[in-house]
């Protein structure tokens, strides 16, 4: 054999060798794609096992575009309530800052006579408040029976409305008559109108406190407007 043909076979059996070991060492690569990123990642195959070498990704959404709560959280949002701004419910009861009822209150009025009467004489008179403050006043003896009518304060109106319609006063009214034993020459009578209902009875020479607090009352305001 010529020394060609010996390197010849040589370069044959080298090259046969090497191809053999570079098929077999080969590692097959593949890229994939994540939907969610629109990026690529590479996975090694082990090309004993056949196997992809690298550990799956455990992609959990913790948000929604919506801007909803993301899974396992709790919504604890309440809603907003309304509130009544007045929160007070009103009677129409006209009550000012004393507690006193005054819207009810139409007349009271306390009426005196004697007789018999002589000529030129004037013999009655009477008080009287009315629920427009209007206090009414003709005086026992005055000729002609001039009658002077004046407003009261109102801290003076409320005040005698406390007592003409006290619940007191108006069931000593509501009582059967006589409620005393009057003497036969002189008279008092009281009356009182409450939301259109008349109490009225005669009280000539009666004591009973309800109405003494009243005929001191009306006389009080006579005095001081009427005097």
């Amino acid at each position: 054999m010529t020394l060609r043909s010996i390197s010849l076979l040589l370069t044959l059996t080298c090259a046969a060798a090497c191809g053999d070991d570079k098929g077999g060492d080969t590692e097959a690569t593949t890229t994939a794609t994540d939907p969610t990123t629109g990026t690529g990642s590479t996975a090694a195959t082990d090309p004993t096992t056949g196997t992809d070498s690298t550990a799956a990704t455990d992609l959990t959404t913790t948000g929604t575009t919506d801007g909803s709560a993301s899974e396992g959280q709790t919504d604890t949002g309440t809603a907003p309530t309304g509130t009544d701004p007045t929160g007070t419910d009103t009677t129409g009861t006209d009550t000012g800052t004393t507690g006193v009822d005054t819207s009810q209150f139409e007349r009271f009025t306390v009426r005196d006579a004697a007789g018999p009467c002589p000529p030129n004489a004037d013999c009655d008179g009477f008080i009287e408040l009315l629920g427009t403050r209007m206090l009414r006043v003709e005086k026992f003896g005055d000729l002609d029976n001039p009658v002077t009518e004046v407003e009261i304060d109102e801290d003076d109106f409320v005040a005698a409305v406390a007592v003409f319609a006290a619940p007191e006063l108006v069931n000593t009214l509501d009582g059967p008559d006589p409620l005393c034993n009057p003497p036969t020459d002189v008279f008092e009578s009281m009356e009182l109108v409450l939301d259109g209902a008349m109490h009225d009875a005669m009280t000539t020479a009666c004591d009973l406190p309800p109405l003494v607090a009243a005929r001191e009352m009306a006389d009080a305001l006579a005095m001081e407007y009427a005097p």
